[in-house]
């Protein structure tokens, strides 16, 4: 039973006559338990059990909460809160001086970071300082990585500028990146030829604010490039948020430069902290009381992120200083470490008047920058861009008096990011509606836009992207922002009324001859077919570009919206955003849907070829590779684990009951009966017991053989959450609702406490080897604990809610959270950086389990879906990056399963089409490489090269086998005969030769070109060898006799690329005017032209079925024809320089290209598409997902084979999709 709190005594002050206060208004609600208050309230219920403790008065968030869940009036306990805070003010000791008297510097600068001119006030990072110069003088370019609140900018700023500035030569220039990085290095560059320091600050700015790729590229190019440069003489430091790491693991170069080049700034030691405490009060002639100090080092010590809270909670104590002297009176009377800066806040808020209110929630929404799968992290804007209304000035000047905010000359930003994790206030505003807010953040840009670029109507928004501000609240936005959508309204009319003037026209052009009811009969019907056709276009417009913006955060709904996006119109936009969706990595997820609830409890058997799942519609699932069993609980299943073996499955229920299941038969063997609903389960190792946690508080251990229990005294203080044993089962772990993880050892009977979490520990799950623990909180993060000295490692901070579950990786070096943020996440144990998150639940995330063998993990949610997910990363469209030098040539292997490419860094290499990871570099030291060609059984690979030799390679060895001489220029073109008995070459010397394979000596030397041979293939039927030519002409040659059978003559320049039709019919010639023209071979005349790309067509290829056609284009596009109606399916975009190269998969479905931007692509053809992007997203849309991002039209399953989403029709229509298969027509 929760122990009763202790009294308070309301004379003690105002603290204890709130807390009475609050108790007996919980006490006129019938007495709720702080549990059940926290599932009304949505604080935890520690945080509401410490309100009412008389310790610190509570947050005025937290404070109405606790009201309004026990029925009272917020603005009466508003009222009352305030007063309370007026009266400590009363109380609190009175300073010596006013704060704002000149010369009264205070010793503390709260959330500001410090700055150069601050050195003298920055102390406890001596070591720090040293160790970063020490990595300065052995690297150039060095990261300074730490979680937010870690001291990183005062690290650089008043650590190590001051420290090298002692060298007067030497030029230091200080930056954050902002939106646009690139334009601040050219507004503050590095003195050439000068000893510089660059520092970036914020570093991870480039990755949350700067949303132009390339310029992120340039940045770090430019970066990297001023710290490489030979001989150079400039260093470059940036200051990463830790959260931010594996953004920068996707860039290459930024991996090998920060290989040994970084200093990871983590807690402070208690000798640290003290220094921070002490040291600069004694510079200002202050002294800080001794218990003070102690209290500051007790709450502080190993809490990662704590310096700005302890900062400004000093700065708070040192306003309330008596005479000389800081105590910890006046530290309480703040609010101490974790209530002074939500307690600074409440203060500000609750003095102004409600217009002002309602500015304090625009401007602080306005300065936040909502996180991609991150934090959420300040945004730093332009005063204008706030407004200069005398509202907006005085809440700003209000809250840079609180430092609460920094002020600059032109900008205005959150002085620091604790204000967004440390008020509750603040967190409950992005939490409210983070759509909205990312909506408001996109219109934000597209306004900044459209007035930089001046006012152009290419900028404006039209169709649904329009429509969805229409009802919408519009009071928080700026003057650009209400011209934008004025303006785009504006255009919008005009074109309706544009359209409609033209459909007069045409209406009139029919009334001729035509009676009145046949004139309204047409009239209706363009109108209708012409308001629908715009209609579909504005929907696609829109969802491709909200495609396009939750591409980084939301993955699963990205691909969803850009299949919608598609099934209304097949244009340039809905292409695009559906190649970027396919192109992007993510974890792709297979749903288990069968529950009819939440699904509360998973578990993996210990062969990994079965998943079990259990829900709140008390069934438990096993999910293996043949049919689903169904097993009964008789309640809501809150636990499931497996034997070691395997053979034996326990799950628990809310009544108390622990079943267990043959797990083989699936028939039940017997059931324990507690007397609390059971919380946890888990076997010991040896599978005779089992130990559960109950709500009732007790942990009891099962023998399996006898079905007796006993109680464990683990001594929590309150129910029981989790359980598990470490490997050896000498060692059980348990987690509740007193916020502690306990370690019971089961030989001894001696309990460990382990304390840190400030909400109840809902989680547990010990490391593989037993060395290390991990739990998960109600305070929103998950903790790694040494197991064996029980001292916490770290915090996994970044989910933006409950951590309900965790589990270790197989290997011990992973952990994964999920939490009731909707997210899983996936840790590296080492650095304890956020490696992956999982996103696709459309709520909480309850339960996580990892698979034997690390691939895979599977989550469970309140959405009634499970999901196992791929550890591993896959895009379906791949780009293959290794090749340092232009990519000119690609091939696959007859199998499908390796693609070759050849690139003119002289190596060719193999690629796994499935998994697209390199398999080898042939490396034959020889040059260019401008062609390679499978043998049709795939046993030899052929390259051709600027050397003019071609080089046959064992695909097996993958050693080369044989050379091929003879050219005297470099090779261009090879195809192998059907049969394979002959190879076919094209040289830059003006003649093709066809080889004899089994001789390896050329059996014809075909000549007659004035010009070099750029390309040939053979005939299916390898009767006939074709040849192109820079001299403008095509030669078919008889394979046998080497001799011409027909000179082709397009008259249109010289020639690029040839290929045969499959069929044989049709020969495809890509001429210089950006082209292809098909022939008949047997007419000898062009068939037909395709026309579309806007330079010259350097490849082209036909599908195995022979009805589509590949061509790819020094436009840097590759486009898929129509063969028979001659018209384009699709346009494809990605490469960013001339595309060189095209082949279709044996199984045509899919396309690899290559290109002089160094890469190939792997590209899905586009009829695979919407089942693609549907096993990516493994889910539908929910009804609010699609009436916020489609609108009113009827709500359709974008996925056929998937049930409706959350809250649809569950009969729900299928949308029907656009054919994108060559039969459509383009």
């Amino acid at each position: 039973m929760p122990r009763p709190e202790r009294p308070v005594d309301p004379g003690e002050g105002p603290v204890q006559r709130f807390a009475l206060a609050l108790r007996e208004l919980r006490q006129s609600a019938g007495n709720p338990t702080y549990r059940a208050l926290a599932k009304r309230a949505h604080y935890s219920a520690t945080a509401l059990a410490q309100a009412a403790a008389g310790d610190r008065l509570p947050t005025l968030a937290v404070a109405v909460a606790y009201a309004r869940a026990c029925d009272g009036d917020p603005e009466e306990w508003t009222a009352h809160w305030r007063s309370a805070v007026a009266e400590l003010d009363a109380a609190a000791p009175p300073a010596t001086g006013a704060p704002d008297q000149v010369g009264d510097r205070p010793p503390y600068l709260g959330l500001a970071a410090y700055g150069p001119d601050d050195a003298d006030l920055f102390c406890g990072r001596d070591r720090l300082v040293a160790d970063l110069t020490d990595r300065l003088a052995r690297h150039r370019f060095v990261a300074v990585v730490g979680p937010s609140g870690s001291g990183k900018s005062s690290l650089l700023r008043a650590g190590l500028l001051p420290a090298w500035c002692a060298n007067e030569d030497l030029r230091t220039v200080v930056i954050t990146p902002g939106a646009h990085p690139v334009r601040e290095l050219a507004d503050n560059p590095v003195a050439p030829g000068a000893d510089s320091l660059l520092i970036v600050d914020q570093f991870e700015e480039v990755f949350s604010l700067c949303a132009d790729e390339s310029e992120r590229e340039t940045f770090i190019r430019a970066l990297l490039a001023v710290a490489g440069e030979v001989g150079g003489r400039t260093w470059v430091v940036i200051g990463l948020r830790a959260d931010f790491y594996a953004h920068c693991a996707r860039v290459p170069e930024l991996v090998a430069a920060l290989q040994d080049a970084q200093l990871l700034v983590g807690p402070m030691t208690p000798e640290e902290l003290s220094v921070v405490v002490t040291e600069p009060a004694a510079r200002a002639g202050l002294m800080v009381e001794k218990t003070l100090v102690a209290t500051i080092i007790a709450e502080a010590a190993s809490r990662p992120a704590v310096l700005p809270f302890v900062s400004h909670a000093l700065w708070e104590t040192w306003r309330r200083r008596r005479g000389a002297g800081l105590f910890l009176a006046g530290y309480e009377a703040a609010g101490g470490l974790d209530g002074a800066l939500a307690q600074s806040a409440d203060r500000v808020f609750g003095e102004l008047d409600e217009e002002h209110r309602r500015a304090v929630r625009r401007i602080l929404l306005r300065l936040t920058a909502l996180g991609d799968g991150t934090e959420d992290t300040r945004r730093r804007v332009p005063r204008a861009e706030l407004g200069d209304d005398a509202v907006t000035a005085h809440v700003l000047e209000r809250l840079a008096a609180a430092r609460l905010v920094t002020i600059g000359e032109e900008t205005v930003e959150i002085a620091h990011e604790a204000l967004i994790r440390g008020w509750p206030t603040l967190r409950d505003w992005l939490a409210a509606d983070r759509e909205s807010l990312r909506a408001h953040r996109r219109l934000t840009g597209a306004a900044t836009d459209w007035a930089t670029h001046g006012e152009d109507d290419a900028f404006l928004y039209w169709g649904s992207l329009l429509a969805g501000w229409a009802d919408r609240d519009t009071e928080s936005l700026n003057g650009t922002e209400r011209d934008f959508l004025a303006a785009s309204l504006a255009r919008q009319n005009r074109d309706h009324a544009r359209r409609r003037r033209r459909l007069r026209v045409t209406i009139g052009s029919l009334v001729t001859g035509l009676v009145t009811v046949s004139l309204l009969a047409v009239l209706a019907g363009v109108q209708t077919v012409t308001a629908n056709a715009q209609r579909d276009l504005a929907v696609a417009s829109s969802l491709a570009a909200q495609s396009r913006a939750v591409l980084t955060t939301q993955p699963d709904l990205a691909n969803l919206l850009a299949l919608a996006g598609l099934g209304h119109s097949v244009t340039a936009q809905t292409v695009a955003s559906a190649q970027a969706a396919l192109s992007a990595p993510m974890h792709v997820a297979r749903p288990l849907i069968g529950h009819s609830g939440a699904v509360t409890a998973v578990g993996y058997s210990p062969d990994g070829g079965t998943v079990a799942t259990g829900g709140d519609d008390g069934t438990v699932r096993l999910w293996t590779a043949g049919p689903t069993a169904a097993l009964t609980q008789g309640s809501a299943v809150t636990a499931i684990a497996f034997t070691r073996d395997g053979r034996l499955l326990a799950t628990g229920g809310v009544d108390g009951t622990v079943r267990l299941w043959d797990a083989t038969t699936h028939q039940p063997l017997g059931t324990l009966t507690g007397r609390a609903a059971v919380n946890a389960v888990a076997f010991h190792p040896d599978g005779t017991a089992i130990a559960t946690g109950h709500a009732d508080g007790a942990v009891r251990l099962w023998d399996t053989r006898t079905s007796l229990s006993r109680p464990v005294p683990v001594g929590h203080d309150g129910p029981v959450n989790a359980v598990t044993f470490d490997r050896t089962g000498l060692i059980l772990a348990t987690g509740g609702d007193d916020n502690t993880a306990r370690l019971w050892n089961t030989a001894t009977g001696q309990t460990t406490i382990l304390s840190g979490h400030t909400g109840e520990v809902f989680a547990v799950a010990l490391s593989p080897d037993g060395t290390t623990l991990v739990t998960g909180s109600a305070d929103g993060t998950a903790r790694i604990w040494d197991a064996t000295t029980h001292e916490s490692r770290a915090s996994l901070v970044g989910h933006t809610r409950v951590v309900r579950a965790v589990a270790f990786g197989a290997d011990g070096r992973t952990v994964v959270t999920g939490s009731w943020d909707g997210t899983a996440r996936i840790w590296d144990t080492t650095t304890h950086q956020p490696l992956a998150t999982l996103t696709g639940h459309t709520d909480e995330v309850l339960a996580v389990g990892t698979s034997p063998d690390g691939t895979t993990v599977v989550t469970g949610s309140r959405d009634g879906t499970a999901r196992t997910w791929d550890t591993r990363t896959s895009r379906s469209v791949a780009t293959l990056g290794g090749h340092t030098g232009y990519v000119d040539a690609v091939a696959f292997s007859p199998d499908g399963r390796t693609v070759a490419t050849g690139s003119r860094d002289g190596t060719v290499r193999l690629w796994d089409t499935a998994r697209h990871g390199q398999l080898a570099v042939l490396d034959a030291r020889a040059g260019f490489v401008f062609t390679v060609a499978f043998s049709p059984d795939g046993t030899t690979l052929a390259t051709g090269h600027k050397d003019g030799r071609i080089r046959l390679w064992d695909t097996s060895t993958r050693h080369q086998k044989a050379t091929l001489t003879g050219h005297t220029d470099g090779v261009a073109s090879v195809a192998f005969s059907p049969d394979g008995q002959l190879l076919a070459s094209a040289s830059t010397d003006g003649t093709a030769r066809l080889w004899d394979l089994a001789t390896r000596r050329a059996s014809a030397v075909l000549t007659g070109h004035t010009g070099w041979v750029d390309a040939v293939d053979f005939s299916p039927d390898g009767s006939t060898a074709s040849t192109a030519s820079t001299d403008g002409t095509v030669r078919l040659w008889d394979s046998d006799a080497g001799s011409t059978i027909v000179t082709l003559a397009p008259r249109t320049g010289h020639l690029n690329a040839v290929a045969f039709s499959p069929d044989g019919r049709t020969l495809a010639i890509a001429p210089a005017d950006g082209t292809t023209q098909l022939w008949d071979i047997a007419a000898r005349r062009v068939a037909s032209v395709l026309t579309g790309h806007t330079a010259e067509v350097n490849a082209v290829a036909f599908s195995p079925d022979g009805q589509t056609i590949a061509t790819s284009s020094r436009d840097g596009t590759t486009r898929l024809w129509d063969r028979d109606r001659g018209r384009t399916i699709v346009g494809l975009t990605g490469h960013v320089g001339w595309v060189t190269g095209v082949a279709f998969s044996p199984d045509g479905r899919t396309l690899a290209t290559t290109s002089w931007d160094r890469t190939a692509r792997l590209t899905p053809t586009p009829d695979t598409w919407p089942a693609e992007l549907c096993r990516r997203a493994g889910r539908n849309l929910t009804l609010g997902e699609w009436a916020y991002h489609v609108g009113s039209e009827p709500y359709r399953r974008l996925c056929p084979e998937l049930p409706s989403g959350q809250g649809a029709d569950p009969t729900a229509p299928a949308l029907t999709y656009p054919d994108l298969s060559p039969s459509a027509g383009g």
